[in-house]
C-alpha cells in the first residue's frame, strides 16, 4: 500500500471509531454557517442511520443498504411518521416514501452509483409532535471525482494584476492594544493596513504576539461566513507563534455586537453573493486581496521570524486559505476544514456545487447565466487548488449539507502538492475537537520544526 494511502486510512479508520463511540463532542465555532440545523440531541432519543460498511466507502455499482435505529426513553420504537430520502447530495431524490420499523431497526435499500460521487441517505421522523432527522452519505470512490470548473486562459494573469496594483499603498498598519483579551504570556492588538483595490482599502484582524522577547512563526486565521470577527487566537499565541485573526469585511474588531448586528442587517446583508457579473466587482475579489496583503503585514512585524507562516481556516475560512496560499508563496503549509466555494458549476452538471450554492438558486443567475459563470470562475477554489504547491492537511465529514463533499473533494482532488486527510464519516459541517486537534499539532509541528 502507498505511504499516503496507508496514512488517509489511518486518519479514516481513527476517526470512524472515535464517532461511533461517542469520543467528538461538537465545538461550535463563530462564523460557520449551517443551512440546516440537526434537530436531533435528545438525550431520550436515540436515533441513527448508518451504512452497511464501517467506513463508509463503497466501490462503483457496489449497492449500499441504510439501517435506522429509533429509541426512546431506551426502548425500542415500534411505530412512527417515518420518511426518507435517498439520492445525490443537494439533489432532486432518486428514491423516497415511509417505511416502518420493527423492534426499533429498519433497513433502506440505497441502490448504487456508477459514477464517483455521493449517495445521501435523509431520514426524517415525528417523535412527540417534534421533527427529528438524521443523514447517512456512502462515499463512491471519491477520489476519482473530477471538477466541472473551467479555468479562465488569464487567471493567472488576472491573479497577478490585481495583487501588484493591491501594493501600491503602503501598509500603514496600525495597532491599537486590546488589553481586556491579553495575559501575562501574550499581549493583543486590533491590527489595520491597507492594500489597493478601486480605492484605498482596509483589512483587520485581532493579533496576539508573545510577550517574551524572540523571533516567533506565524499563524493566519480565516474565518468562516459570517459577521462577527473571531475572538484571537492567545492560546496558541502563548505557544510561541504570532497569530492574526482576518475580519475580512473592511470594519474594526474592538466594536460593539450590537454594530455588528447592524451590518448583518445591512451592509453585509448576503454579502456573498454581491457583484456576481462582473469579476472585478465580485464581493471576494477584496476579501481575497486584503488576505494576500495579510502577509505582508505579518513581514512588517519585528517579532516574525521572517519565514515561516502556517493557514488556518474552515468552511468560507477553508476556501480562504487554500486560495491566500496559493496566491502567496510565503505561506508555508495551510489547513483547510470543509472548504466552501468549491466547484461553483457542479449545480450545471447534474450534482452539487459548492457553498453559497448560486447555481442552485435561478433567481440568482438566470438572467445572466454566462457573465455570472465566467465572473465566477476567478473564484473557484478548484483552479486556485491546482496552484498549491506546499503541504496541506485537510478535514471534511461526509454528511457535511453546507460545503457537499462532491465539491470539496473537486478541489482536493486537484491539488498535487502533499497532502493529507482526516475524515469523520459522520461528521456535518462543524468543526470538532479532534479536528482541532489535529490540524493544529501538524501545524504547529510543522512550523517550528526548523527554528
Amino acid at each position: 500500500m502507498k505511504p499516503h494511502i496507508k496514512s488517509i486510512l489511518t486518519y479514516l479508520f481513527i476517526g470512524l471509531f472515535a464517532v461511533q463511540h461517542g469520543a467528538f463532542a461538537q465545538a461550535t465555532t463563530a462564523g460557520i454557517d449551517v443551512e440546516d440545523p440537526r434537530l436531533t440531541g435528545s438525550k431520550n432519543l436515540e436515533f441513527l442511520v448508518n451504512p452497511d460498511k464501517s467506513d463508509w466507502v463503497y466501490k462503483l455499482g457496489e449497492p449500499v443498504k441504510f439501517t435506522i435505529k429509533l429509541f426512546v426513553d431506551g426502548k425500542p420504537l415500534e411505530s412512527a411518521d417515518l420518511s426518507y430520502m435517498i439520492g445525490l447530495e443537494k439533489m432532486t431524490p432518486t428514491k423516497k416514501g415511509k417505511f416502518s420499523l420493527i423492534n426499533g431497526y429498519a433497513t433502506l435499500d440505497g441502490g448504487t452509483l456508477n459514477e464517483a460521487g455521493f449517495l445521501r441517505c435523509d431520514v426524517r421522523v415525528n417523535v412527540k409532535g417534534k421533527i427529528y432527522k438524521e443523514l447517512a452519505t456512502a462515499a463512491y470512490e471519491p477520489e476519482k471525482i473530477k471538477p466541472t470548473a473551467v479555468t479562465p486562459t488569464d487567471f493567472d494573469k488576472y491573479w497577478d494584476t490585481a495583487i501588484k496594483n493591491s501594493k501600491n499603498v503602503s501598509l500603514n498598519y496600525k495597532l491599537t492594544p486590546i488589553p481586556e483579551k491579553g495575559n501575562e504570556q501574550v499581549d493583543v492588538f486590533q491590527a489595520e493596513y491597507e492594500f489597493y483595490n478601486n480605492g484605498v482599502q482596509k483589512f483587520y484582524g485581532v493579533l496576539s504576539i508573545p510577550k517574551k522577547e524572540g523571533k516567533y512563526p506565524a499563524i493566519i486565521r480565516f474565518p468562516g461566513a459570517g459577521w462577527l470577527p473571531l475572538s484571537g487566537d492567545q492560546s496558541n499565541a502563548a505557544k510561541g507563534f504570532i497569530t492574526l485573526d482576518l475580519y475580512i469585511h473592511g470594519r474594526p474588531v474592538i466594536m460593539e455586537k450590537a454594530y455588528y448586528t447592524a451590518l448583518q442587517a445591512n451592509e453585509l446583508k448576503g454579502y456573498q453573493y454581491k457583484g456576481t457579473s462582473d469579476r472585478d466587482s465580485f464581493y471576494y475579489k477584496n476579501v481575497i486581496l486584503g488576505c494576500v496583503r495579510s502577509v505582508d503585514f505579518i513581514y512588517s512585524l519585528p517579532k516574525f521570524d521572517g519565514k515561516y507562516i502556517g493557514g488556518w481556516g474552515s468552511s468560507q475560512g477553508g476556501a480562504l486559505s487554500i486560495i491566500t496560499t496559493s496566491l502567496e508563496n510565503r505561506i508555508n503549509y495551510l489547513v483547510a476544514l470543509c472548504p466552501a466555494m468549491c466547484d461553483f458549476t457542479g449545480y450545471l452538471n447534474g450534482r452539487a456545487g459548492g457553498w453559497p450554492h448560486f447555481f442552485l438558486k435561478p433567481e440568482l443567475y438566470e438572467n445572466n447565466k454566462e457573465q455570472i459563470m465566467k465572473a465566477l470562475s476567478y473564484y473557484d477554489v478548484v483552479n486556485f487548488a491546482k496552484r498549491i504547491k506546499v503541504p496541506g492537511f485537510y478535514s471534511w465529514g461526509f454528511n457535511d449539507e453546507t460545503t457537499p463533499p462532491t465539491s470539496f473533494y473537486s478541489a482536493y482532488n486537484s491539488i498535487k502538492a502533499p497532502k493529507q486527510v482526516f475524515i469523520i464519516p459522520s461528521g456535518i459541517h462543524k468543526i470538532y475537537p479532534p479536528q482541532r486537534e489535529k490540524t493544529y499539532v501538524w501545524l504547529l509541528d510543522n512550523l517550528k520544526k526548523d527554528n
